[in-house]
C-alpha cells in the first residue's frame, strides 16, 4: 500500500549573517544583518527506505543540508528576502529523496517594532526543476497600545497589544513598511474582534497589499487576564468586504472614531453620505471630511488634452488640489456652433479659499494656461468653472459682469457636458438650491458627448463609441525570448523601426502600437532592469522622431517597471500597460507622475507563482466575474488614491494571466459584465492574441499558427459592443475580422 503522507525533517532557527537582502524597510541602503531560517523538508517514503541506516545515501542527513545551507547563504548579499529563501532551498531540493521544502527567513532586525518575515513552499518537479508557491509576508510580535475595552476602567488608559500580520502572494522585494504606520493607535474599539477586523480592512486598503491577497491579524491582549493571553485572529480578503462598503483605510473618520460613549461596533459601515458639506466621498466611496468643491474645465483650441492636464498643475502649485476626476468627453458646441468641438471634464478639488478667492485663482490659471478675452461663449483655450460649493449658494455681482459669480453655476441645470463628468464622481451629489446630478442630468436631452482616451501630443485622444468598435493595438515584443514572436534582431532598433513603419502601411493602420522589452509570459524568467531600458528606450525614440505616421501613433510600453514606465514616457511614449495593474513598488507613482493614460491588467502574482492552484482560486468570490470585478475595481480604488487621474485608466481583464481556461471562456461570453456597476465608463482591453487558451482549443502549439482562433475571439469582442482595444500581433488578420465583425452587428 502506498503512502502519500509525506515524512518531515527540519532544520530550525539556522542562524546566518548576511551581507544584506536588499534596501530595509524604512528605505535604506541594505546592510549586514542576521537572518533565520527554518527548513521544513518533506521526504518521498517511496524512496526513503524503512532501513535507512543500511541506505544513508537515500536518507536526508540533516547535519549536511544544515552546513550546505548555511555556506550557500552566509556572507552573501541577496536582492530580498525571497531570494535567500530559494538559495536556500536548492540545496534540499536536489536531494532525489525531497518532494518539497517550506522556508521561513526571520530578519530580525529589519523592523523597528516587531520582527518580520517570509514564508514560501518549493516543490520539487522532474529533472530536478522546482516550482515557488505563493511568498507570504509576516510581521510577528509587533507591540501597539490603544484604547481596548468595554469597562469604564479599560477606556481610562491605553494598554498594550500584540499583533501578528500575515499578508499572502505579496511579490519578491515586497517590504513591511506599511505596517511601520500608526493608523491603529487613534483609535478606541470595545473588543479585539472589532479591532482585528477593521485593521485587516485597514491593510487591504494600502496599496503596498496586492489586490489578490489574503490577510491574517491576530491581536492578543496580555492584560486582559491575571493566569491567561486572549487573542483573536481574523483571516480576510476584499471579497469579505465587497458587501460593506468595500476596503478603507483606517485615517477615515468613520473608522478610527471606535466607539462613540459606548460599545458601538466599529467594523460596521453605513452607506456613504450624500451630503453637499459634512463629508467629501472620493474615489470608491472613501470619506473625506469638508465642503466638496467642484469644477467644470474645458478647452477648444490647440492641445486641448494638454491644456486640461497643465490646469490641473497650475491649480495645485496655488493651492488647489485635485482629489477626483471625471472622463474626459468631446462635446459639440453650444451656444455658438461655429467653432472646434471641446474638450470637457470635471474635478473635485480640495482647497482653504473661499469661493470668491478661488474665483480669481481659477481665472489666474485660465490666462497663465493661455486665454485671452473673445466674445462671450467662444474659443478658448482654457476654461474653469467653479460649479459647486458644498452646501453654499452664492450671488455676487451682476451676470455677465467680471467678477460675477453665481454657485450653483447659474447654467449647471442645462449642460450635459458639465452633468455627466460630475456624474462619473458622484451621481448622487446634491447641487444646492438646484437637485442632485442624476436628476438634473435624467432631465437635459442627451447632446453626444463622445468618451475619449486622452493620449498626450503629439497624438489625438482616441474617441470611444457605444458599441465599440475594438480600435488595434499592435504588439511589437523587442524581445528574444517572447513566446509568440521572439527573435533577437527585433531587440536592435533600426530593425523595429522598420517592423513598425511596416505596420503603418497596412491598409488599416494599427491604432496604437505597444512597444514590450521584457517577456512576462506565464512561467517566463524577468530581464535585468538596464536590459528592459536598453530594449525600450531606444525604440521609442526612434519611433517618435521619425517621419510619418510614426511621428504620431499612440505609443504604449508593456512594463511592470516604474523606472522603465518613466524613462519610455520621458522619452515620447503616450501610455503605460502594466501586466501587473500597478501593484508593483513605486509604479503608481511613476503613472500620476507621468501623465499619460495607463492600462491596468488583472492578474495574480508574477510569471512563476500565477501558475499556482491558489492563484487560480475565485471560489471565494462566487467565480472569476465577481473576483475579476472585486479585484479590478481594488486596482483602480489604488490607482485613484495615489493620484492616477479617473480619464486615465484603461481596464484589461488579462486573458491568461492566473486563470483556467473555463475562467477564460466565461470571461469572453460574459464581456459585458466586467465593467458594470463601480467601474461603468472605464474603457477596457483584451488581449487574448496567440494565448494558450486559443492553442488549447485550437490544437496549434506553435504560437503564430494561432491567428485562426484569434479571429473568433476578435470577433466575439466586437460583437459585445464593450470592448475598445485589441491587442493583438497580427494587426491585418484583427482589422479585418473587426470590420466584417461590425458590418454584422450593425446591420439591420
Amino acid at each position: 500500500m502506498s503512502n502519500d503522507v509525506p515524512d518531515v525533517i527540519a532544520v530550525n532557527s539556522l542562524v546566518a549573517h548576511i551581507l544584506g537582502a536588499g534596501p530595509s524597510a524604512f528605505g535604506l541602503d541594505a546592510l549586514p544583518c542576521p537572518v533565520e531560517l527554518t527548513l521544513r523538508i518533506e521526504l518521498d517514503p517511496s524512496v526513503v527506505p524503512n532501513d535507512a541506516d543500511s541506505m544513508p545515501g537515500l536518507g536526508v542527513n540533516y547535519s549536511s543540508v544544515s552546513k550546505a545551507v548555511y555556506a550557500a547563504i552566509s556572507g552573501k548579499s541577496f536582492a530580498n528576502p525571497a531570494a535567500i529563501m530559494s538559495t536556500a532551498a536548492r540545496v534540499p531540493l536536489a536531494l532525489e529523496a525531497v518532494k518539497a521544502v517550506e522556508v521561513r527567513a526571520v530578519l530580525p532586525r529589519a523592523l523597528l517594532h516587531g520582527t518580520c518575515a517570509y514564508e514560501r513552499r518549493y516543490e520539487r518537479l522532474e529533472e530536478a526543476r522546482s516550482i515557488e508557491g505563493e511568498l507570504r509576508g509576516r510581521v510577528e510580535n509587533m507591540g501597539v497600545s490603544t484604547i481596548i475595552g468595554l469597562h469604564p476602567h479599560e477606556r481610562a488608559e491605553k494598554q498594550r497589544l500584540e499583533v501578528d500580520i500575515t499578508v499572502s502572494a505579496v511579490p519578491e522585494g515586497w517590504g513591511h513598511k506599511a505596517f511601520a504606520d500608526d493608523a491603529y493607535k487613534s483609535s478606541a474599539f470595545g473588543t479585539l474582534e472589532s479591532l482585528a477586523d477593521t485593521f485587516a480592512r485597514h491593510l487591504l486598503s494600502l496599496d503596498t497589499v496586492p489586490v489578490q491577497s489574503r490577510v491574517g491579524v491576530t491581536f492578543r491582549k496580555p492584560s486582559a487576564l491575571p493566569f491567561a493571553t486572549p487573542s483573536i485572529h481574523v483571516s480576510r480578503s476584499r471579497a469579505d468586504y465587497a458587501q460593506r462598503g468595500g476596503v478603507r483605510d483606517m485615517s477615515t473618520a468613520a473608522i478610527t472614531q471606535g466607539l462613540a460613549g459606548g460599545a458601538a461596533e466599529a467594523s460596521s459601515s453605513s452607506a456613504p453620505s450624500s451630503s453637499t458639506a459634512s463629508k467629501r466621498r472620493g474615489p470608491f466611496g472613501a470619506s473625506i471630511p469638508g465642503e466638496r468643491i467642484f469644477l467644470a474645465i474645458g478647452s477648444n483650441m490647440g492641445d486641448k488634452v494638454g491644456h486640461v492636464r497643465r490646469a490641473v498643475r497650475e491649480l495645485a502649485s496655488r493651492g488647489v488640489k485635485t482629489v477626483d476626476t471625471s472622463r474626459l468627453y468631446e462635446s459639440d458646441p453650444m451656444y455658438v456652433t461655429d467653432q472646434e468641438v471641446f474638450l470637457n471634464g470635471a474635478l473635485e478639488v480640495r482647497t482653504a479659499l473661499e469661493p470668491l478667492e478661488l474665483l480669481r485663482v481659477l481665472k489666474e490659471v485660465e490666462a497663465e494656461v493661455g486665454r485671452t478675452k473673445t466674445f462671450r461663449n467662444g474659443p478658448r483655450v482654457l476654461d474653469v468653472d467653479l460649479v459647486a460649493y458644498g452646501s453654499q449658494v452664492v450671488s455676487i455681482g451682476e451676470e455677465g459682469v467680471d467678477g460675477w459669480l453665481r454657485v450653483p453655476h447659474a447654467s449647471v441645470a442645462e449642460r450635459e457636458f458639465v452633468l455627466r463628468p460630475l456624474a462619473d464622481m458622484d451621481p448622487d451629489f446634491t447641487l444646492a438650491g438646484v437637485g442632485t446630478v442624476r436628476d438634473l442630468l435624467s432631465r437635459v436631452e442627451p447632446g453626444g458627448l463622445v468618451p475619449i482616451i486622452p493620449f498626450p501630443s503629439p497624438s489625438r485622444p482616441m474617441r470611444l463609441h457605444r458599441p465599440a468598435t475594438p480600435a488595434i493595438m499592435a504588439i511589437y515584443n523587442a524581445t528574444p525570448d517572447s513566446f509568440s514572436d521572439g527573435d533577437a534582431r527585433r531587440t536592435d532598433a533600426s530593425h523595429a523601426l522598420r517592423d513598425c513603419e511596416a505596420l503603418m502601411a497596412l491598409p488599416t493602420p494599427p491604432a496604437i502600437i505597444d512597444v514590450g522589452g521584457m517577456s512576462t509570459r506565464p512561467g517566463s524568467q524577468p530581464c535585468s532592469l538596464d536590459e528592459e531600458l536598453a530594449r525600450v528606450v531606444p525604440l521609442v525614440q526612434a519611433l517618435r522622431i521619425s517621419d510619418g505616421a510614426l511621428a504620431s501613433v499612440p505609443i504604449s510600453v508593456d512594463t511592470y517597471r516604474p523606472e522603465v514606465a518613466a524613462a519610455a514616457v520621458e522619452a515620447g511614449a503616450s501610455c503605460i500597460n502594466d501586466v501587473r495593474g500597478g501593484t508593483e513598488q513605486g509604479m503608481l507613482a511613476a503613472m500620476a507622475a507621468a501623465s499619460v493614460p495607463v492600462i491596468l491588467m488583472h492578474s495574480r502574482g508574477d510569471s512563476t507563482s500565477m501558475l499556482t492552484k491558489e492563484a487560480h482560486d475565485y471560489d471565494s468570490y462566487g467565480g472569476v466575474l465577481p473576483g475579476l470585478h472585486a479585484e479590478l475595481g481594488d486596482m483602480v480604488h489604488h490607482a485613484l488614491r495615489a493620484g492616477v487621474k479617473r480619464w486615465d485608466i484603461v481596464l484589461d481583464p488579462g486573458l491568461g494571466f492566473a486563470k483556467s481556461d473555463a475562467d477564460q471562456l466565461s470571461m469572453l461570453k460574459h464581456l459585458g459584465r466586467i465593467c458594470e456597476g463601480e467601474l461603468a465608463g472605464y474603457p477596457l482591453l483584451v488581449g487574448g492574441s496567440r494565448k494558450g487558451l486559443v492553442g488549447r482549443i485550437t490544437g496549434r502549439k506553435e504560437a503564430r499558427e494561432r491567428d485562426w482562433g484569434d479571429a473568433a475571439v476578435n470577433t466575439v469582442c466586437t460583437m459585445s459592443g464593450v470592448v475598445d482595444i485589441l491587442r493583438v500581433h497580427d494587426a491585418r488578420g484583427a482589422a479585418e475580422s473587426v470590420a466584417m465583425a461590425r458590418a454584422i452587428r450593425d446591420a439591420k
